[in-house]
């Protein structure tokens, strides 16, 4: 085919789903356009972004071009939020709605009426990408997420290409201006390739974009210094646009090949320049120029929905009309006998093959490409039974044991890796390279220590960058890892949120599987941020994610290292699930054997019966590593104190946002009465904000009983001790609420409940003073140890 012929066949496609896109905002009836528009073919209510949809196809169908010119398998990732009408009119034409939903969209005027009617109405399509669209793999309109999910969807795939088009007012974010920075990160040898295409049209809801308002000079510096080969492409250049777009297109495809090539033939390619192409389009390009002396066409005003009232209005229904009728639809199809679409032979040279369009490219469907990870045997790496109970280890040392092991076993299948935005020695899991590196594409000096073109460790200092490449990374069927400093974690709160969206939503759609979970480490624990102080102490990721739904937000919070390892092995046989695990990088004492670790992540809850006694009279509870030692050692001091006080102590390992781990309180409230006794006092110890357990057991009848501790807000540079002692989680302020339960429920007398609380409160004061005159806290309860 001529260049010519694939120029004209371009500018068919385009305006057709162009024409499709403008329908499905406007049209319930009459979605053809077979007559002119009358009011009563107007939705009463008008939803979408017009503005961005012309771009969208533009790049559709440029993308299409390329799959059927090379057979190369292609995702198009769409940042720009709402502009779902034109993803869904592809999709239709390429035929993957009908595929996928042959019984609601037929490849008809009724499939067409169905998703005009439908588009952003009542239990009908959303206005924006979303996983009930074919080959979709996240939400439109995520404040700037969709490259950074591009490059993670690529690594680990070599032969795909993603193209990702990104809004101007999208790469004004700080999610979006970090993803640049992953061509540090992704090796070409093994990895596929994304095409970055930058939609310049000029504005945003209201005003102008910042690129919009650069020059073509200033636009190639800019991402010349990111490291990138610009191409620009612009609808007021002497050629026509469309020829522009498709030498752009083809100059990408073979920089892209090229890179590949060299790197797969044994280059050293250093810094490699991937292309990225700076589309200049009109914001509503092809839609109405202007109403009324006011400009639409390449102005703001064209964000939404433009002449908006052709329900009532004549003036904007005959407006409306020239539009539709500028596309010219009915010249681009017949009907066949049997009601079917039949579009142009020109159209037609441009919808790929079935199985390469971008509705149905398998790999946007993780969960039927996944394979289960071969395990580690658990059995070589956990503290044995030779270990004393209460011997001092480290829990994210362990982990990181058993990624290196992972990885090892699964090294042939390259489908694990680890998104670390912060020190991957800081967070103690230094062992995984003893098997890979980090990966890094830029020079490496000799002095460098674990990085290398092909490491499986992706390792930069941005968070949003690092849980989007993960996002893209088990959507598409991989599992990963993204271990932060629990303070920095809540920079992706919002991102963690859109991903558990995208895989609730995508629990009910028939052609979707269960993809792997996405783990989310929390490490550098507040209670010792101790040299970074009070701005390093935040636990609210933790709250802000049990907020959602239970079935999908696990946050696992194991006391030891052997507990560590049986949560990092369940999180990754997880599937459809954001698993948080809590784990903190400095030695603490081991509780558990493996078996018994085991049996407790059974429920998420156990009773310790070596550090219990039976009919107690106060039941302590610890929830989290660092937690857990202070109430462990609380026991022992009420113990010394009152030798005859009977305690329970229960561990509490799991938290979803119905209770704690698999207590049922609301239909089986006898579960709870077993574990924290139907009628005695409980003091739980818990490693984040007291009211995210509050609100946990609010419903439960016995939650009166409950004194509640955890983080205050109260925080500054201090000795890690000091740390709960400033947030009452300390093992004397425990004793003093163990106290003042047992007194009111008669178990000891007001003489008894005075000495203790008096004894706490000096000790307290007696450690503010030790603190002070030495700066450290005493070895005593620094290296405290357990006895029973």
């Amino acid at each position: 085919m001529s260049q010519q012929q694939e120029i004209s066949a371009l500018k068919k496609l385009v305006r057709a789903t162009n024409f499709l896109a403008t329908s499905q905002i406007y049209l319930k009836k009459n979605v053809l356009h077979k007559r002119a528009l009358a009011h009563t073919d107007i939705k009463p209510r008008l939803l979408g972004h017009w503005g961005t949809c012309p771009g969208i196809n533009f790049v559709y169908a440029n993308i299409n071009r390329l799959i059927v010119k090379n057979s190369r398998s292609f995702v198009y990732l769409v940042g720009p939020g709402h502009g779902f009408p034109a993803v869904q009119a592809n999709l239709f034409m390429e035929g993957s709605l009908s595929h996928y939903y042959p019984e609601i969209i037929p490849y008809n005027e009724e499939g067409i009426t169905d998703i005009c009617q439908k588009f952003s109405a009542a239990y009908g399509y959303p206005s924006h990408a979303n996983p009930e669209a074919p080959g979709q793999i996240l939400e439109g309109g995520e404040l700037g997420y969709s490259l950074s999910v591009a490059w993670g969807a690529v690594l680990d795939n070599p032969d795909l290409i993603a193209a990702c088009l990104i809004g101007d007012g999208e790469s004004e974010t700080g999610p979006l201006a970090a993803s640049w920075y992953a061509n540090r990160l992704v090796d070409p040898a093994t990895n596929g390739a994304v095409l970055p295409i930058v939609h310049i049209n000029g504005y945003k809801i209201s005003g102008p974009t910042r690129m919009g308002r650069m020059s073509h000079e200033e636009l190639d510096l800019e991402f010349r210094g990111l490291g990138y080969h610009p191409i620009i492409v612009d609808d007021e250049l002497e050629e026509d646009v469309y020829v522009q777009m498709a030498n752009a297109m083809d100059t990408s495809y073979e920089m892209i090949n090229d890179i590949q090539k060299r790197a797969r033939s044994g280059e050293d390619v250093v810094k490699p320049r991937w292309p990225v192409i700076l589309m200049r389009t009109a914001k509503g390009w092809t839609g109405t120029a202007e109403y009324n002396g006011k400009k639409l066409e390449g102005n703001c005003e064209s964000h939404q929905v433009i002449v908006n009232k052709c329900a009532t209005d004549k003036g904007h229904l005959e407006a409306l009309n020239t539009w539709l009728s500028s596309y010219k639809f009915d010249e681009l199809y017949t009907i066949n006998d049997k009601g079917e679409l039949i579009f142009d032979k020109e159209i037609q040279s441009l919808l790929p093959p079935k199985q390469l369009t971008c509705g149905q490219q398998h790999l946007s469907y993780g969960g039927e490409v996944v394979r289960a990870l071969a395990n580690p045997d658990l059995s070589k790496l956990a503290y044995g039974a030779e270990t004393p109970r209460g011997t001092r280890g480290l829990s994210m040392y362990k982990m990181g044991e058993w990624m290196r092991d992972a990885m090892k076993l699964n090294r042939d299948q390259r489908n694990l890796r680890i998104f670390s935005p912060d020190e991957t020695y800081s967070n103690q899991l230094q062992a995984v390279f003893e098997e890979t590196d980090r990966a890094w594409m830029w020079p490496i000096e000799e002095w460098d220590d674990d990085m290398a073109r092909d490491g499986r460790v992706i390792e930069l200092l941005s968070e949003n960058l690092l849980f989007g490449m993960m996002h893209g990374y088990t959507v598409t069927g991989r599992h990963a890892m993204f271990p932060t400093y629990e303070s920095f974690s809540q920079v992706v709160s919002s991102m963690a949120d859109q991903y558990c969206k995208y895989v609730y939503a995508s629990q009910g759609v028939h052609f979707r599987k269960p993809v792997p979970a996405c783990n989310v480490v929390l490490s550098s624990l507040l209670e010792r941020q101790d040299h970074n102080g009070y701005s390093h102490q935040n636990p609210s990721f933790l709250g802000a994610m049990l907020e959602k739904h239970p079935k999908i937000i696990s946050a696992y919070l194991p006391a030891d290292g052997n507990s560590t390892l049986v949560y990092t092995e369940r999180a990754y046989a997880d599937r459809d699930k954001l698993n948080i695990i809590v784990a903190g990088k400095k030695d603490l004492p081991q509780w558990l054997s493996l078996d018994e670790a085991r049996q407790q992540a059974k429920d998420g809850v156990m009773v310790w019966d070596f550090a219990s006694d039976e009919n107690p009279d106060v039941v302590l509870v610890g929830c989290g590593d660092y937690v857990t030692q202070e109430a462990m050692a609380a026991l022992v001091l009420i113990r010394e104190l009152l030798p005859r006080v009977r305690i329970r102590f229960v561990s509490v390992s799991e938290l979803t946002s119905s209770g704690l781990g698999s207590l049922d309180f609301q239909s089986k409230p006898w579960l709870m009465d077993e574990v924290f006794t139907a009628d005695k006092g409980v003091v739980f110890n818990y490693h984040g904000y007291p009211n995210t357990i509050k609100k946990l057991v609010f419903d439960y009848k016995g939650s009166e009983r409950f004194r509640i501790k955890g983080y205050e807000e109260e925080g500054s540079t201090t000795t890690p001790f000091d740390m709960g002692v400033r947030n009452g989680t300390s093992r004397y302020h425990l004793v003093i609420d163990m106290a003042y339960k047992l007194f009111q429920q008669g178990v000891i007398d007001e003489t008894q409940h005075v000495a203790i609380t008096t004894d706490m409160l000096q000790r307290l004061v007696d450690h503010r003073n030790y603190i002070k005159a030495n700066g450290v806290d005493p070895i005593s309860l620094d290296n405290w140890v357990w006895t029973r």
